[in-house]
């Protein structure tokens, strides 16, 4: 025969603390998950405001031979995506944007520098985050300071891949048309001239205004 007061026991050790702290770890169950979603929709929306802009880039003058866009506004979107969502956030934007970009890009090479370039713009300002204000997350980005610099670094690693890229992939995929000084100095003013409207947007569009504080992830 099954003694009864086993049952007691079983039934004695289901205190209201027990299911209370069970609710709590449901409820962090189903809040975790609305953030993930949250974020997935962020960053989709943002790959799509960046493809939708991606027409505004077709229209604008291109070096001739290089279809190089003088000034691109899709990687604003990219960037806006990572200071509020965070690296993975930014990432599975910058991700979705460049495939869709393929769509729109006449020169067929672009989307590839365009992913290039904009990385340093978010892996740089995230590790500075990481190992300088990790319990702060993305408001310390908010300091002017501390963003300016990061943006300044993210510069110079970005001139650090697109130069020597630049040097080596324009001859290939164009011929022996330019030489290594004109590929030098374009690819100083574009990506210096670009990586001044990729800080400057983006900034004040999430910590000029209340986004951050209302809708920061991170």
């Amino acid at each position: 025969m099954q003694d009864p007061s086993g049952k007691e026991a079983d039934a004695a050790m289901v205190t209201p603390g027990n299911k209370s702290e069970e609710k709590d770890w449901q409820l962090s169950d189903v809040s975790q998950s609305s953030e993930n979603v949250k974020r997935v929709a962020l960053a989709g929306i943002m790959a799509s405001l960046s493809l939708a802009a991606a027409p505004i880039a077709s229209v604008i003058p291109r070096i001739p031979g290089w279809e190089i866009a003088l000034f691109d506004p899709v990687s604003f979107f990219w960037i806006i995506a990572f200071l509020v969502g965070g690296i993975w956030v930014g990432m599975i934007s910058v991700a979705a944007g460049t495939l869709g970009l393929f769509f729109f890009d006449p020169s067929g090479v672009g989307p590839l520098f365009k992913l290039l370039a904009t990385l340093p713009m978010i892996v740089i300002p995230w590790l500075l985050v990481r190992f300088r204000g990790q319990d702060q997350g993305g408001a310390r980005l908010a300091s002017p300071k501390l963003f300016i610099g990061a943006m300044i670094i993210a510069t110079l690693v970005r001139l650090l891949i697109m130069i020597p890229t630049n040097l080596v992939m324009v001859p290939i995929l164009y011929g022996p048309i330019w030489t290594a000084e004109f590929i030098v100095t374009y690819a100083l003013i574009l990506n210096l001239s670009q990586s001044l409207w990729d800080s400057l947007i983006p900034y004040f569009v999430v910590h000029l205004s209340p986004i951050f504080e209302r809708f920061g992830m991170w």
